[in-house]
């Protein structure tokens, strides 16, 4: 009998690019130091911090974090390892599931979101560098810069996939947050830009997250799971395991499977000097970042004219097409859809700012935010910016208001000011951590660079007798 041997052609080019992308990117994140930090870039890594550690210290009671840990206790058994605003702790690896997870669950933390990408960059990264302070001593120093390491490494990639990636299916931040976990595991070892690639490499072929679990806890999981791949990459290639050295630029690489239009150039442009960390975005309302333009225009017609939910009688936001469709979810019906409902985020505003508890599976259903989710009619239109909305709201008496919002709050142009992100810390961790202990904990965040041992901030986010 004779077999036919069916053969492929093994592509030969990479990515276009002049320089190895992968080893530049690994070379960066093994050699930063935290002197290479501009004062307002290492400033802006103590604020991602604040605004980490405090989103999932509010998320830290939900219902599928304590599924999570149960999950964590079947695989894995006890740990000594901190997750955020629990009593529990767990292994290495859990705790930067977990601690992951948490910190997306509620979709209340940082974005990254300069028009070609959207990145959620503490979630991934945070908990790699929590896991690995508890586990050797580092300073406070060492771990900022960790952090910046990895959260410039995600974000570039983010930018170098383009929103192509994003469009077709693609969870960026679980994606690239591998990535950008693996840096910051590998700077935090201090392992070579030789063994840092390699774990480069490790997480980029594990690096996944679709966006058709958008609504229930798979978005979350990608954050979680970003970590916890990262950190196992990070410390496989301590030990030696090897993996592709060009894992961003070959030919079967990131760019090249992932993304139909990559722009390559992008990841390494102005590496050192340009720093992303400072275009980050902190959320004013825990919903998905697309509906937050419109919520700003409601409110802020209601602030100027004094008008109630009962006045109205009809709203119309124009807004980019990527939020009427990523947030257009109608009728949701659990508290997680809800965040990803831009007439929810709406209805709710007409009455109130929103609140986490204008998100959970009570409030999706609630009559009375049900009825004027009615009323709210969203126009999609692709000369509005990601970060803009134009809403007009139609009253009884008969009169129509319009706003413009050309920047959401909490965006670069619109930034929250320390003492905006430390007022949502408290509201976020002071019922889990008790207010005494959150007002030192937020202190102990703003002075995380003159720490001698990150893992006492690090302990003091559980809840330990």
């Amino acid at each position: 009998m004779t077999h036919t041997v069916k053969t492929e052609t093994v592509p030969t080019e990479t990515v276009p690019t002049e320089t190895e992308l992968t080893a530049a990117v690994a070379d960066f994140a093994a050699g930063l130091r935290f002197a290479d930090l501009p004062a307002e870039v290492a400033h802006e890594a103590k604020r991602a911090l604040i605004d980490h550690v405090g989103v999932a210290a509010a998320a830290a009671d939900h219902p599928s974090v304590d599924a999570m840990l149960r999950v964590s206790d079947r695989l894995a058994g006890a740990g000594s390892h901190t997750v955020i605003g629990r009593s529990q702790t767990a292994t290495m690896p859990y705790a930067a599931l977990v601690n992951g997870f948490a910190a997306h669950l509620l979709d209340y933390d940082d974005t990254f979101n300069p028009g070609d990408t959207t990145v959620h960059g503490s979630a991934p990264v945070w908990p790699v560098v929590f896991a690995l302070a508890e586990a050797a001593p580092v300073t406070g120093r060492d771990a900022l810069t960790a952090f910046v390491a990895g959260f410039e490494t995600e974000c570039r990639l983010g930018r170098a996939a383009g929103d192509a990636h994003y469009e077709i299916g693609w969870h960026v931040t679980g994606t690239v947050g591998h990535v950008g976990a693996a840096a910051a595991g590998g700077r935090m070892l201090g392992l070579t830009p030789t063994v840092l690639n390699q774990a480069l490499g490790s997480a980029g072929t594990q690096a996944a997250g679709l966006k058709a679990v958008y609504g229930t806890d798979g978005k979350p999981l990608h954050a979680g799971k970003a970590a916890m791949d990262g950190l196992l990459s990070a410390v496989m290639a301590a030990e030696g395991i090897t993996s592709s050295s060009e894992i961003i630029e070959g030919a079967r690489g990131f760019l090249a499977v992932m993304s139909p239009d990559p722009a390559p150039d992008k990841l390494l442009e102005g590496l050192g000097d340009r720093w992303h960390l400072l275009a980050n975005g902190y959320k004013a309302y825990p919903s998905g970042s697309l509906t937050h333009p419109a919520i700003d225009a409601v409110l802020a017609l209601r602030a100027e004219h004094g008008f109630g939910a009962a006045d109205v009688i009809a709203v119309r936001a124009t807004v980019n097409p990527k939020a009427a469709t990523v947030t257009g979810k109608v009728d949701p019906r659990t508290g997680l859809n809800a965040k990803f409902s831009i007439t929810h985020g709406i209805a709710v505003a007409l009455t109130a700012r929103p609140r986490l508890d204008h998100f959970t599976d009570a409030a999706a259903v609630d009559t009375g935010i049900a009825s004027a989710r009615a009323l709210v009619a969203v126009l999609p239109d692709d000369t509005v910016g990601k970060q803009a909305a134009v809403v007009t709201v139609d009253l009884a008496d008969g009169r129509s208001l319009t706003t413009r919002v050309e920047a959401n709050l909490g965006t670069p142009d619109n930034p929250m000011s320390d003492d905006d992100l430390a007022a949502k810390f408290t509201d976020n961790a002071a019922p889990r951590l008790g207010a005494d202990r959150a007002a030192r904990l937020l202190d102990a965040c703003w002075a995380a660079d003159t720490a001698d041992d990150f893992a006492e901030l690090v302990r003091m986010t559980g809840v330990r007798s």
